[in-house]
């Protein structure tokens, strides 16, 4: 008897950093896209709505896109931004029977691969390789979750300064030892959200790494200094332990 995941209501199904293309030939990806097409997608575009039918895995080709949903107050609470190669979609690998989220494109243009059941079903066939690099991935997953479950104990100013690092080595560009380009179009509340920190935290954080040289520029455009913020987010860590009170024996 095959036994399915329990699906966790409101939870939202996403795989960043999957090396998707790297694990591909040329001819692999031509078949994927003779089964499933890639869709081309504008700024602001919604791919899809929460509450939308679901069952379809977004394989994210080109572009960013933004995975959001209304909290319970009323505003929009960033879960993640999503980049080449990454997958999301309440798909067949979950069970969900409808998306959890909104998915907007957040650059200029994204181009994503669409895939239902059927369709991986049949990319297997053609492409074997596509069922151990999928197997590979989720594994990934496990170690991703860990290291994020761990994140959410550390302070705030660490939370975002981690949230900024995970952007740059994802999305950025390095244009000399240790100091990113990085362009992507993340407002300071939406930076908080996904820290689960205030805006005012955000903006509060970002002036003072403004003005220790660590991150320059402005929404849209920044310049991070890599090595610089993780010593920062370090020196906070070791900040924080000293102060943990040790409990009495």
């Amino acid at each position: 008897m095959r036994l399915r995941p329990t699906p966790v209501p409101g939870s939202v199904w996403h795989l960043t950093g999957t090396g998707w293309s790297a694990g591909l030939t040329e001819e692999d990806m031509q078949q994927i896209g003779a089964v499933c097409p890639p869709r081309p997608y504008r700024k602001g575009e919604r791919i899809y709505r929460a509450g939308d039918p679901g069952g379809t895995l977004q394989i994210l080709l080109d572009g960013h896109v933004k995975l959001s949903r209304t909290g319970m107050l009323g505003g929009e609470r960033v879960i993640t931004v999503c980049g080449p190669d990454d997958f999301f979609g309440e798909s067949f690998l979950t069970e969900m029977t409808t998306t959890q989220a909104d998915a907007t494109c957040l650059s200029d243009r994204a181009v994503i691969c669409p895939i239902t059941r059927e369709q991986f079903l049949e990319i297997t066939r053609r492409v074997p390789a596509v069922a151990i690099l999928l197997a590979s991935i989720l594994a990934t997953r496990v170690h991703q979750l860990q290291t994020r479950l761990e994140s959410l104990s550390q302070p705030v100013q660490v939370r975002l300064a981690q949230v900024m690092l995970d952007l740059t080595y994802r999305f950025g560009r390095e244009i000399e030892a240790g100091v990113y380009d990085l362009q992507v179009e993340l407002r300071h509340e939406e930076i908080a959200s996904l820290a689960h920190a205030s805006r005012v935290s955000a903006t509060q954080a970002i002036s003072a790494w403004r003005a220790q040289q660590l991150v320059l520029g402005t929404r849209g455009q920044y310049r991070v200094n890599v090595t610089g913020l993780e010593r920062l987010s370090e020196e906070l860590q070791l900040d924080a332990l000293n102060k943990t009170p040790v409990p009495d024996r």
